[in-house]
């Protein structure tokens, strides 16, 4: 696995591959491309209260786009990343792809001198292998009740990246939106 950083001529296959990857959102298709524009984007910035998005695609040797990990950063935590947009085609999975991906991610932060990396995700069957994952890198699990008109519940991963226990997700102050995270009303009436 190799990973590059998001780049104008792989932005449109990167957004097909993160909706493929997540066909029930939408917010990556514009925080990707905030990415590489942030001045074009300051919108999404301004409304989402983020000081940073990044991303990197995952390619198998010198292939095409097979994945991506995109990072959030808030200006209420500066110390901190969000693992926002994080997956593999499902065709790349395996051969401890995604658990490479990971870690290079958690690597990269802590030689940038990040304190925490934070995640969330569901605790839904199909992100079972994934919770698992994060579980084995050291993350800590927070449950949260599911939201109106949903039959899951969501999961707050944070992983400390100095040696210290993070604080966890719902003891921070001035915590904004959970990255990507849309109610299900909101997207029903988007769509």
């Amino acid at each position: 696995m190799n990973f590059q950083p998001l780049d104008a001529e792989r932005l449109r296959t990167t957004q097909q591959v993160a909706a493929e990857l997540f066909p029930w959102e939408r917010e990556h298709q514009v925080a990707l491309a905030a990415a590489l524009s942030p001045t074009e984007h300051a919108g999404f910035f301004g409304s989402h209260r983020l000081a940073s998005v990044r991303c990197w695609t995952a390619h198998i040797g010198h292939g095409p786009v097979c994945g991506l990990a995109t990072l959030y950063g808030y200006q209420a935590q500066p110390d901190e990343l969000w693992l926002a947009w994080f997956g593999l085609l499902p065709d790349s999975r395996g051969f401890g792809r995604g658990a490479k991906m990971l870690d290079w991610i958690i690597s990269t932060m802590r030689a940038e001198g990040r304190h925490t990396l934070r995640l969330w995700t569901t605790d839904e069957q199909e992100y079972a292998k994934a919770t698992q994952l994060y579980l084995r890198r050291g993350f800590t699990p927070e449950e949260y009740p599911a939201h109106p008109d949903e039959d899951w519940k969501t999961l707050v991963f944070s992983l400390g990246l100095d040696g210290h226990s993070p604080i966890p997700w719902s003891a921070v102050l001035d915590r904004g939106e959970l990255c990507g995270r849309e109610l299900p009303t909101a997207a029903a009436a988007a769509a």
